[in-house]
């Protein structure tokens, strides 16, 4: 079946999250982060980790960004020094490896799922992301076991418990309940519909931006349909013109983000747009994916995005553990697996 160790590893992520519930995987990297200036860099998916992860520090008062890898070499100065949060599946991307050249940072972090890559030998402390080996190209539960060690320690270094062991695991339960549940049928018939658009708008705020962006990634890669992802006030800055009917939207929506979500989404339907949102119900516009706790809930919205990716690519012949121009290397091990890709992410 097209798309069949993307499928698989995509309902791995549930069970994957239990695993880092009963770790110490965020507390450790909470200590290593502190309360010092840190700088996290990464490519593709990793990158929107990052910034998810960026977002979440500086709303605990850590000043904290995001750096493209990729970009590292004409935008280093100024985080010289700093700490780097080091974000790559494999270990071996070498994007991320130059990066650190330039950076010569006082400290590494690497999020990694290979305690032996050359990222690994790197850090000043290495956190395995043990999320097993991931063949298809277009990431999935190497993004969110990211994305929920990121989360979780922000929440820990400002003392909150609203993210904890306890939240993160009713996530789990409540993404995998939907994942064997028929209320998924809902994505592979939007998936129908979307096909027959040319370009696909995904739109956020606050949390909902980076993930956006995320989505668009994997709606490309998996089926090779145009999307891009966007902050949602910002959309309406110029881009909104893009739009018409054979286009579709996608508003990611949270109870903070409702209000900029749906102004958009409203001048979208004009266009006769077709429409649908991601996170809580808004409107009269179609829900796809579950609704959780807003603690982890954009590990809700990401596996969302990736299942839509998924069945769009079926629909349209696309066999995504392999798209055009990508390729993933693994090396077989017991131990946990070394990755390489050309968009290494």
């Amino acid at each position: 079946m097209l798309g069949a160790f993307f499928e698989a590893e995509l309902r791995e992520q549930p069970e994957l999250w239990r695993r880092i519930a009963a770790s110490s995987k965020a507390a450790a990297l909470a200590r290593a982060i502190g309360e010092r200036d840190v700088v996290l860099v990464g490519s593709g998916s990793s990158l929107y980790v990052g910034q998810l992860g960026a977002l979440a520090l500086r709303r605990r008062g850590i000043r904290a960004s995001a750096l493209a890898a990729t970009e590292a070499v004409f935008d280093h100065t100024a985080y010289q020094g700093c700490a780097v949060i080091a974000l790559s599946q494999s270990g071996r991307s070498s994007d991320v490896l130059g990066a650190l050249d330039v950076l010569r940072p006082a400290s590494v972090v690497a999020l990694t799922n290979d305690v032996h890559s050359p990222l690994a030998a790197r850090s000043t402390c290495c956190i395995a992301l043990d999320a097993g080996v991931e063949q298809a190209v277009p990431a999935s539960k190497t993004v969110t076991a990211m994305a929920a060690i990121l989360l979780w320690a922000a929440a820990l270094i400002a003392g909150k418990s609203t993210r904890s062991a306890i939240t993160l695991v009713q996530t789990a339960e409540a993404v995998e309940h939907w994942l064997q549940s028929v209320e998924l049928d809902a994505v592979v018939q939007a998936a129908k519909r979307l096909t027959l658009r040319r370009s696909v708008v995904i739109v956020g705020a606050g949390y909902g931006v980076p993930v956006a962006h995320e989505v668009a990634l994997k709606i490309k890669e998996a089926s090779y349909v145009h999307a891009e992802g966007f902050a949602a006030g910002e959309f309406r800055h110029g881009s909104e013109a893009m739009l018409d009917a054979s286009c579709a939207i996608l508003g990611i929506v949270d109870d903070a983000s409702r209000s900029i979500i749906r102004r958009p989404l409203a001048e979208a339907a004009v266009t006769e747009s077709l429409r649908y949102v991601i996170g809580s119900e808004m409107d009269d516009v179609p829900l796809l994916g579950p609704v959780v706790g807003e603690a982890f809930n954009t590990l809700a919205w990401l596996v969302t995005g990736q299942t839509l990716a998924l069945h769009l690519g079926r629909i349209r012949g696309v066999q995504s553990d392999a798209p055009r121009g990508l390729r993933k290397f693994i090396e077989e091990r017991t131990e946990p697996v070394s990755v390489r890709t050309r968009r290494d992410a």
